[in-house]
């Protein structure tokens, strides 16, 4: 029995401090419980005035008072010392909301009310306030947060101090009839948050959850590793180190220009479409085979549903975490694994020429599988609690997105290849580029401009029914008469697809051969080193944000938009250009500009401060990168065999992909050694790598060594640049 009794002790004991932890764990601050609450005894002269942030309390009139008006000096503190470390945001604001009524002489002098906010006896804010006697009064007192109310160490006590020294009305003031009526007494009342007469009584504190970047102890030295998160490198690299790389590759373009016919500098890249008469494009009819206009809808509809995602994820999440404090690393692990699925797109090919449900179209099914995949994923980022805290998950759910939207992209441009004229693929390969650059827009300058207010849950939650609605373009829409738009409905397959189909053995046959001839293999060369400056891209966000100050939305609206906007710019001009001068004149030359100005851009630190200066360099660099970006895609196209044009531009296009992911994983390791300036003059260099990638390739190889095809084959093998690289 003894020992039942002192089991049972030991359990009521321990039920007891439970109960207490958890009572007294309700009334501490938290990033949850964030208002604090003022109480206290009817008697002010007592001195037991308190607060503590639970509302669950109740006082006997609602007010504390003490019958004099001079020399009133008090506190109310929290009632238990803090039992964690409280963390404010260091952009918020403290907010307290106070009534008083106080009756004293208005005329005889004193001190007006002043009310301290402390920690211990550390005094953090202080304001006087002026107001009439003998009514209630509200104060509202803001804060702003400064940089020694950030951190509150646990144990520490904040509290509110309160003095007023005022003698009581006078004689003269007393005949006063409204002051008679109140009894012309001395009074100085403090109202609390339960109180009856309409005071709205408490304090609302901005605190931070630990984990939160933001939440930072100054008293804790900064770890390497934290270092490291928070800024690029302090190593530099003068500017004359890199003076002889860039005097002789000038001397090497000119020796080039001087031998323009040896190098095939002068070569169109592009044959001159024919002329092709309005009626050879009809919009009538109800499938995609039948209506240039369906055709159009549809396939441009499906690149802006690919352009609004990554357009949010790379620009405007990116950004948003970049001014949370998320390192460069974790930035670029998440473009890295973003970028992964594109770089492998080419197994989509085959599996998708293999597997098709001939009653639903050829290409239609495998483009409604990756969308719901990509809304699916989309939906279940809104379950990850605090995405900016859980950047790794929300990395490889992006992971799982871009695997579906590389399908998307592999079937959308396999429908395209199936359903359009040859004569109307160069004006429909503009629409497409074109759609897609305004999905990016939509994503990254317009969610980029409104996820500081509505936050990232409620900004993904935004893309789901824009999605939905796109989807229903090719749900409602059929490839070729007779097929079912839906598996109940009536309809059948074509057979004209069992006849194109061949199997994987004649496929990489000539994909072998075709990667046989030098040209091709310097293609692949030139994909691989196309994007390896991409490892500025993660550092742009800290330099913008962190270093130089500009907000996360002005950052969305120039990368997302003006930016943005430039790229299509420099692909429109790029494409003209190409076609009058030669394709391998732009990439050489466009690429040597293009360095020259991300260098000048890194070696003019001094006028970074200067926003208009940082747009126009950004945009200029852009715009000659679009130029070279668009005849690469041209360059590596002819040097591709038309009878596998698909498969074979889609490696080029993952060669591209792997240059970005090698260029992310670049990030890291660089930026955390050297400064910004230096990092730029790195970009300029492996800019000017692309002018070799390109100079030794022939582009006419592939056509003088192979037989060329039917016209339909040829036409296909053109339409291969409508394959986007997603970089």
């Amino acid at each position: 029995m003894a020992r039942q009794g002192i089991l049972f002790s030991c359990v009521l004991l321990l039920l007891l401090s439970v109960t207490s932890s958890s009572v007294l764990a309700q009334t501490q601050p938290s990033s949850e419980n964030q208002i604090m609450y003022l109480w206290g005894d009817s008697s002010l002269a007592n001195g037991n005035c308190f607060t503590h942030f639970s509302s669950n309390e109740t006082t006997d009139v609602g007010y504390g008072e003490i019958d004099d008006t001079e020399n009133i000096d008090f506190s109310c503190s929290l009632d238990q010392p803090l039992l964690e470390d409280m963390y404010l945001d260091p952009e918020g604001s403290i907010n307290f909301q106070l009534g008083f009524l106080i009756q004293s002489s208005e005329n005889s002098g004193g001190d007006e009310l002043l009310i301290s906010l402390l920690k211990d006896s550390e005094i953090f804010a202080q304001q006087e306030f002026t107001f009439s006697t003998y009514s209630n009064e509200q104060i509202s007192w803001q804060i702003q947060v400064s940089e020694n109310m950030t951190y509150w160490e646990q144990g520490s006590t904040p509290q509110l101090n309160i003095q007023f020294n005022k003698p009581g009305p006078t004689a003269l003031e007393c005949l006063n009839p409204q002051k008679a009526l109140a009894g012309c007494d001395a009074k100085f009342r403090l109202y609390y948050s339960d109180n009856s007469d309409g005071m709205n009584v408490e304090g609302m504190f901005p605190i931070l959850n630990a984990s939160d970047p933001a939440a930072v102890n100054p008293n804790e030295p900064v770890t390497d590793d934290e270092a490291s998160s928070m800024a690029v490198g302090s190593g530099s690299l003068s500017g004359l180190l890199f003076s002889p790389w860039f005097i002789g590759m000038f001397a090497f373009v000119g020796f080039v220009t001087i031998q323009r016919d040896r190098f095939q500098l002068s070569m169109v890249l592009e044959e001159d479409s024919e002329e092709v008469v309005a009626d050879e494009s009809p919009s009538e009819g109800d499938t995609l085979v039948d209506s240039y206009r369906a055709r159009v809808l549809t396939l441009c509809a499906l690149y802006v549903a690919q352009g609004i995602p990554w357009g949010f994820i790379t620009i405007a999440f990116l950004t948003f975490l970049a001014d949370k404090g998320v390192g460069a690393g974790e930035l670029a692990l998440m473009l890295t694994l973003g970028t992964l699925p594109w770089s492998v797109k080419f197994l989509w090919g085959p599996v998708i020429d293999r597997f098709q449900f001939p009653s639903l179209g050829r290409r239609r099914p495998w483009i409604l599988l990756a969308q719901s995949g990509m809304i699916l994923v989309l939906a279940s980022m809104m379950l990850v609690p605090n995405p900016e805290e859980n950047v790794r998950t929300i990395a490889w759910m992006f992971l799982v997105y871009n695997i579906f939207t590389s399908l998307q992209d592999v079937s959308t441009d396999a429908l395209a290849v199936d359903v359009l004229k040859p004569h109307e693929m160069e004006k429909v390969n503009s629409y497409m580029f074109t759609a897609k650059s305004i999905g990016g827009i939509i994503g990254g300058a317009g969610l980029g401009l409104i996820i500081g207010t509505l936050g990232i849950k409620a900004t993904i939650f935004l893309q789901i029914p824009i999605l939905v609605l796109i989807m229903l373009v090719p749900l409602y829409m059929t490839e070729r008469p007779g097929e079912k738009r839906f598996p109940w409905s009536e309809g059948q397959g074509s057979e004209q697809q069992q006849e194109e189909q061949r199997d994987f053995q004649d496929i990489f046959s000539k994909l072998k051969t075709a990667f046989s001839l030098r040209s091709a293999k310097l293609g692949i060369v030139l994909s691989l080193v196309m994007s390896l400056s991409f490892f500025l891209i993660p550092v742009l966000p800290l330099l913008f944000v962190r270093e130089l100050g500009w907000t996360v939305e002005q950052f969305n609206v120039t990368n997302g938009g003006i930016i943005l906007l430039f790229t299509i710019l420099g692909y429109l001009a790029g494409g003209q250009l190409g076609r009058r001068f030669g394709g391998k004149s732009v990439i050489i030359y466009a690429a040597l500009f293009t360095a020259v100005v991300t260098s000048l851009w890194g070696l003019t630190e001094s006028m970074w401060s200067n926003g208009t200066y940082m747009m126009v360099m950004w945009s200029i660099r852009t715009f000659t990168w679009g130029l070279v970006t668009i005849n690469i895609y041209s360059l590596v196209m002819r040097v591709t065999w038309s009878e596998v044009g698909g498969t074979q531009f889609t490696a080029y296009m993952a060669m591209m992909n792997v240059s970005s992911i090698i260029g992310y994983q670049l990030t890291e390791p660089l930026a955390s050694r050297f400064d910004y300036s230096t990092l730029f003059l790195l970009a300029a260099v492996f800019e000017t790598l692309i002018i070799f990638g390109a100079l030794f390739i022939d582009p006419g190889e592939t056509r003088r060594t192979l037989a060329q095809e039917t016209p339909a084959r040829s036409a296909k093998a053109e339409f291969a640049i409508l394959v986007d690289p997603e970089i």
